[in-house]
Order: C-alpha cells, then sequence, then structure tokens
C-alpha cells in the first residue's frame, strides 16, 4: 500500500467516505447492501471534456489505478474512460487511517462528551451547548470541528466566570498559552456565541456595528482590547474601600481602571453639574466652571454606569449633561446612559443651534445614520435636532465644537 497520497486521491477517498457516512448503511437502517462510487467528473470536472489536457487526464487516471492496486477502491470503465470509482467496502478502515479522520461515531461520542461536560457552567453556554448536542442527535454536524468546538468552549467558559479585568491577549495566553491566537482564531465566533444566546439587548439597544457589539460585550466582562480607564476632571472627593480619599480639582485630570473602580466607595463631587463627555479629545479641551467632567468612551459597560449611580446617589441635587456627536450615534448613547443609570441626562451642544452654527464643519450623513435617525425621531426625543438633521442630511462630530466653545 501506498505510504503517501497526493490531494486528489484523498479527496476521492474522501468523497466516498462522506457519502457511507450518510448512509443508511452506517446508521445500520439500510435492509439491503449499498454500493458507494463518486464519477471521475465529481472529483477532476474537465475528465469528459473535449478540452481536457490529455497529460492531465492520463495523470487522473494513473493516481485511480493506484488507488486500486491498494485495494481502496475499483475503477470501473465504459468506453475506455473512466466511468465510476467504486468504494471498496471493506477497506473502510484505510480511508480513516489515510485522511487522518476519527470514526464519525467516535466524534459524535467525544462531541456528545464535550458538550455535556459544559452543561450547568453557565445558563448562556447551556443553550449553545444544548443547541449542539441537538444537531448531534439528528446525526448532524456540531457547528464546529472538534478542536475547535473545545477552544471556543474554554473562551467562553473563562469570560463568563471572570470578574477581573483583563486584556484580550493576556485572555489568548490565560486559555491558549498564545497571545495572537484569540484575536486571530476565535474572537468572532465566541462573540457571536456570547451574542447569540445571552440577552444583551439593553446594552447594545442602538449598536448596529458587529465591532462595536463585540467590544462592548467583551468589556462587559472585563476583557478589554487595552486597558480601560474612566478619566474625571473637576472637584470632587474620591473615598476607596481601603479608607484612602484622594481630592480631585480642575487642575488635575485624573483616570482610573475599572478594577479601581470597582473598589470606590463614594464619589462625593463638590462642582454643581456633572457631565460626561463622548470623545476624549473634548473631554481635555472643554472646560466649564463648576462643572465635573467623566470620560466614559462611547457606550457603557454596568461597571461604568454602576459607578454614575454611585455618583449620583452621593452627589445630592446635581445637573446632568452629555456632550457627544451631533448624530445618532450620540443621542443613542444619551438613551443609552439614561436607561442605564436611571439619571436624566440632557444633551448639551446637541441641538440645532449649534449643527447650523457650525455648519461648515458638518459631514453627510449615510445610510445606517438616517435609519437610525428616523428610530429616534419615531420614538419621540430629541424631535426638532432630529427633523433637522433628516431634512439637511447632515452631523457633526463634537471635536469642532469642543475646540470653538472651550471657554463654555
Amino acid at each position: 500500500m501506498m505510504s503517501q497520497y497526493s490531494e486528489i486521491q484523498k479527496k476521492t477517498l474522501e468523497i466516498l467516505l462522506e457519502k457511507y457516512e450518510n448512509s443508511k448503511t452506517y446508521l445500520g437502517e439500510n435492509k439491503v447492501r449499498q454500493s458507494f462510487f463518486v464519477r471521475p467528473e465529481e472529483i477532476f470536472p474537465d475528465y469528459a471534456s473535449d478540452f481536457a489536457d490529455m497529460d492531465q487526464i492520463r495523470d487522473f487516471e494513473h493516481q485511480m489505478r493506484a488507488l486500486e492496486k491498494d485495494g481502496l477502491l475499483a475503477v470501473i470503465c465504459r468506453g475506455g474512460q473512466i466511468s465510476a470509482l467504486l468504494a471498496n467496502q471493506e477497506n473502510w478502515a484505510s480511508y480513516y487511517r489515510i485522511l487522518g479522520k476519527k470514526e464519525k461515531r467516535v466524534l459524535k461520542m467525544e462531541q456528545t462528551a464535550l458538550y455535556e461536560s459544559y452543561l450547568g457552567t453557565d445558563e448562556l453556554l447551556d443553550g449553545f451547548c444544548r443547541d449542539q448536542l441537538e444537531r448531534l442527535r439528528n446525526n448532524r454536524k456540531a457547528k464546529y470541528e472538534p478542536e475547535r468546538a473545545k477552544h471556543i468552549l474554554e473562551f467562553c467558559a473563562f469570560i463568563l466566570r471572570n470578574r477581573e479585568d483583563i486584556l484580550e491577549r493576556e485572555l489568548s495566553i490565560a486559555v491558549l498559552g498564545d497571545s495572537k491566537l484569540w484575536g486571530k482564531s476565535y474572537r468572532s465566533a465566541v462573540c457571536d456565541i456570547l451574542l447569540n444566546y445571552g440577552d444583551y439587548r439593553k446594552l447594545l439597544d442602538g449598536v448596529e456595528e458587529k465591532e462595536e457589539q463585540r467590544r462592548i460585550l467583551l468589556e462587559e466582562h472585563a476583557v478589554y482590547a487595552n486597558p480601560s480607564y474612566v478619566y474625571f476632571k473637576g472637584n470632587a472627593v474620591l473615598t476607596f474601600a481601603d479608607g484612602q480619599t484622594l481630592r480631585l480639582n480642575p487642575g488635575m485630570p485624573m483616570a482610573f481602571t475599572s478594577d479601581t473602580l470597582k473598589q470606590m466607595k463614594s464619589a462625593r463631587i463638590l462642582d454643581g453639574r456633572v457631565m460626561t463627555v463622548e470623545n476624549l479629545t473634548s473631554f481635555h479641551r472643554v472646560c466649564w466652571e463648576n462643572t465635573f467632567y467623566i470620560y466614559l468612551g462611547g457606550y457603557h459597560n454596568t461597571v461604568k454606569q454602576g459607578l454614575i449611580r454611585r455618583i449620583a446617589e452621593d452627589g445630592g441635587q446635581l445637573e446632568w449633561r452629555h456632550f457627544g456627536d451631533i448624530d445618532p450615534d450620540g443621542f443613542y448613547i444619551v438613551e443609552h446612559l439614561r436607561r442605564g443609570t436611571g439619571v436624566d441626562f440632557r444633551p448639551v451642544y446637541m441641538d440645532v443651534e449649534t449643527l447650523q452654527k457650525y455648519e461648515k464643519f458638518a459631514k453627510k450623513l449615510e445610510q445606517n445614520d438616517l435609519q437610525k435617525a428616523q428610530s429616534l425621531l419615531e420614538s419621540g426625543r430629541y424631535q426638532e435636532v432630529l427633523a433637522y438633521m433628516l431634512r439637511t442630511g447632515l452631523k457633526l462630530e463634537q471635536e469642532i465644537v469642543s475646540w470653538m466653545e472651550r471657554g463654555g
């Protein structure tokens, strides 16, 4: 028997094996003996073509004859040409060995054991595993190949039980011992499982871009692409769980990691107004008196929303403002803040007057902007500015506003 087989020979054996494994004979449900064959055109499409290269045809026939010589199949000819390649059913074991594959029954048992081993880990993961087990029970393939499935389940379980900040490259090392495999091969698949089987509707309301959804989802589970900071600027006294206090002032902007925020016991704001800012450039530029600024970075996870609620509880009669882009996403972020914190945020510099004032710097609304704007308009909020945006087709980034209005 040949020790080395070509790709075209392996393809032939693989097609025959797949036909066998998908048959009633393999399942033990057939009462008559089946034969399994493949037409040469399924492997070499130009085999019967009048324009085929004769050297290639002869090479193909030679390779099929070699498989026949090794007892793997029978070459059936008609009119001097191969008409069919018939599997030798006494030699399926050699097919598995040559292709480096496990028998479907064995593979099914191993996959079943794998998914069953993760049941009870987390309700979200239970849903995914039950679906895969159902596919296997119905003699369908599970969504992922076994080795890939094993790693995907490991990543899901790690993320779902994670409670401390971890960077994505660290996550990759923790699970697979390689800093790049997560981003290269598993990130999108794992995130899609979490999105499909978890309830993140409130967290992701208004977020349509897939990559942004994945970022927010991972941050919700304390997994960050880069170190995550919340920036503060203004007058405040922060108290931490270990008893330490920190006095902030407007001339001393500070940034805190999400882990540090979890240790913050109270945040007493000494200014009369709190303003969250969508863009870091604008956070550093804008400067109103009697205003405490917080840069959260776009859409916010529950840790950051918890911070806002804590400040609101400690702050008494504070005014709450939000400064973002004058575009549909900017208004969705305001709604996201309102819903996630219970705080009545009111937009600032996000009105018709500001858009008109800096119209020469405006950009055109894109198709997804139009859809989001129409959806917001139908909700009954921000009617005047959204109607103006739809009428003119314009939107405005906040950086020019913070630059021009930096004096407040």
